[in-house]
């Protein structure tokens, strides 16, 4: 069954730190890729790569031609790359996800990856399943009607796939984030469908995808922004939250075609997961939510006028409960 590529993202977040679920960053460039985004995963095989070329309008998922892995990254919107977040309250993320807080979160970067609890580690069958897609600001800013549709199709639907998370010599878990990437893709997007990852590091994870049935392979950079994670008293539950950029666009688009890209419109996305812990079933529970930032932009009169509408508030809202079973 193919995924939604907005659907695909904390999926594919999760390999950067957090192994979550979905979610996407947006990163505007045609509707192709903001199709492919809002579509559900029935139709993302058809979307993503079929509109990928198109480079129609919209709001999407891709990058402008003058945008690339080693272009300068726009100031980070959500909040500066600093190592601490001093007099941040404890329970923060617990109140954003279930306030559904819609303001950018306050914390930096708070550290050098998620350190997961100890009962994480091993392997794991996953199960997720979309439970709501919100748009806050009106569904102009979602995306369009037809956007916000297909987005809302992939409600019910259910995700499968394996995971696994390493212990490392210190004792802290973390996410195996290749393994995870390419089990992922193997269910969303074919058997064969990561060529390559060329880095794959906590802040950082570039790969080469060939969806099945795309006529151009793609280019994806996920760049994490912002970090935090939070512990409970009650040692089986654990919080943890990340903000990423994308930056994705085929690879082999002819020069007529990087012509006809519309200027950028770049969004981060916030995803925040808290997970539970049943020692008497050896399984884990987690509610998450994903909320994407529209980034205000000097060069592009299109993404100030659109962040201006919506006051800096998340513009597209995602919730998922993902069940993970002993392996």
């Amino acid at each position: 069954m193919m995924l939604s590529w907005y659907r695909l993202y904390p999926l594919f977040i999760s390999f950067i730190s957090l192994i979550a679920t979905r979610a996407f960053i947006l990163v505007d460039k045609c509707a192709p890729i903001d199709s492919a985004l809002g579509a559900s995963r029935r139709e993302f095989g058809a979307v993503v790569v079929g509109e990928c070329l198109a480079l129609s309008s919209g709001p999407a998922l891709a990058a402008s031609d003058p945008v690339t892995s080693n272009s300068p990254l726009p100031k980070p919107l959500i909040a500066s790359q600093q190592s601490q977040s001093p007099n941040l309250p404890a329970g923060l993320l617990e109140s954003r996800l279930s306030s559904n807080v819609l303001e950018p979160p306050p914390f930096g970067m708070e550290g050098t990856d998620i350190f997961y609890p100890s009962w994480f580690a091993g392997y794991w069958k996953v199960s997720s399943e979309t439970k709501d897609v919100q748009a806050p600001c009106g569904v102009g800013l979602f995306g369009g009607n037809s956007t916000f549709n297909n987005a809302r199709q992939d409600i019910g639907n259910v995700l499968k796939y394996d995971c696994r998370f390493l212990t490392m010599d210190s004792g802290g878990v973390i996410a195996d984030r290749e393994f995870n990437v390419k089990s992922i893709a193997r269910v969303s997007m074919g058997e064969n469908s990561v060529v390559d990852v060329s880095v794959s590091t906590p802040n950082k994870f570039s790969c080469l995808l060939a969806p099945k049935g795309a006529p151009s392979l793609l280019s994806v950079d996920l760049i994490v922004l912002n970090r935090r994670q939070e512990k409970d008293t009650d040692s089986n539950k654990f919080y943890c939250s990340e903000v990423v950029r994308e930056i994705a666009k085929p690879v082999d688009e002819s020069q007529q075609q990087r012509q006809q890209i519309r200027p950028s419109v770049l969004k981060e996305i916030e995803t925040t997961s808290i997970y539970t812990y049943d020692p008497k079933n050896d399984e884990v529970r987690c509610t998450q939510r994903s909320a994407a930032f529209l980034i205000p932009s000097d060069q592009n009169e299109m993404a100030m006028r659109m962040w201006q509408l919506s006051r800096g508030r998340a513009t597209d809202v995602r919730f998922y409960d993902v069940i993970y079973t002993r392996s």
